[in-house]
């Protein structure tokens, strides 16, 4: 973009740590709503509105269709088989997509309650797999709960009832961070030997709709929002930073979740969620490498 435009520099003002005009750039587009976004075996990897689970060449923006199924496809992780774990809130469900495309369903219940809208999975490196369940809008009635390897899914916790939408795990493994959609802003847990610890409130984040996070390899915390298009940076022990921000909606176009990934983990996708789209930019911090268990 051209750098006397007006756009640009109403976005200065905002003091984003990164500049989304002229930094931010395009991968791959005309996708249906990509929510979640992860990074896995060299591939960038969504989903779609219609069930598409897709993979996308980072090289080129080439997109194939690895699975269909039927639902809405939201965040997504995989474990050390390859196999992608999804949150698909469409019937409810979360599913177990192996690398041939083919599906199985990984629960559709907890204790007696039919998922409603399955939002997030995130591993731990024992190989438990922790999700929040966003719950019906507007009605408070979300929760956290948790599959471990052999085991039927569990609720661990009723404290974030408020939309519970992205997860993150600490690098050390001893908080589970959580967005809770209506807050708006992120709560922490502790996971004490797997188990969770009361909520702790993090950070409120006003005038805006979060949903999805991030850890970078220094253990900076980002926290990519609905409304409005902007990313958020949280040091350890500091306050939210703009890192970056678009205010006419051109560039990041309602960016839902982020994901690192590239040979050293030093690229961001970005989800656009309306753009239709997903984007990149060059990390200015490597990310974190996930926990990718052998399941079993």
């Amino acid at each position: 973009m051209d750098p006397d435009d007006p756009r640009v520099e109403l976005a200065r003002r905002l003091n984003p740590v990164r500049d989304a005009f002229t930094e931010v750039e395009f991968l791959a587009d005309d996708i249906d709503h990509p929510e979640g976004v992860a990074w896995w075996d060299g591939s960038v990897w969504c989903g779609t509105e219609a069930g598409s689970l897709l993979r996308i060449d980072p090289a080129n923006g080439a997109i194939t269709e690895v699975a269909e199924t039927g639902g809405y496809l939201l965040g997504l992780a995989f474990d050390g088989e390859g196999r992608c774990y999804v949150c698909d809130s469409g019937p409810g469900r979360v599913l177990r997509v192996e690398p041939s495309g083919s599906w199985d369903v990984l629960a559709d219940h907890v204790e007696g309650r039919k998922l409603v809208s399955p939002n997030f999975p995130a591993f731990t490196s024992d190989g438990t797999l922790w999700v929040s369940e966003s719950g019906t809008a507007g009605r408070n009635d979300g929760y956290l709960f948790r599959i471990r390897p052999g085991q039927a899914p569990e609720i661990v916790s009723e404290e974030v009832p408020r939309f519970p939408n992205g997860l993150a795990v600490a690098p050390d493994e001893s908080k589970l961070y959580v967005v809770e959609s209506r807050l708006p802003g992120v709560v922490t847990f502790d996971l004490a030997g797997g188990e969770l610890g009361p909520r702790q409130e993090l950070v409120v984040i006003p005038e805006a709709n979060p949903d999805g996070l991030a850890f970078d390899a220094e253990g900076n915390l980002y926290v990519s929002c609905w409304r409005p298009d902007r990313v958020y940076r949280i040091r350890p022990g500091g306050p939210p930073e703009i890192y970056l921000d678009d205010p006419t909606g051109d560039y990041l176009e309602t960016v839902t979740n982020v994901a690192f990934g590239g040979e050293n983990l030093d690229v961001m996708y970005l989800a656009g969620l309306a753009g239709r789209a997903i984007r990149w930019i060059a990390a200015d911090v490597p990310g974190r490498p996930l926990p990718h268990p052998m399941v079993g």
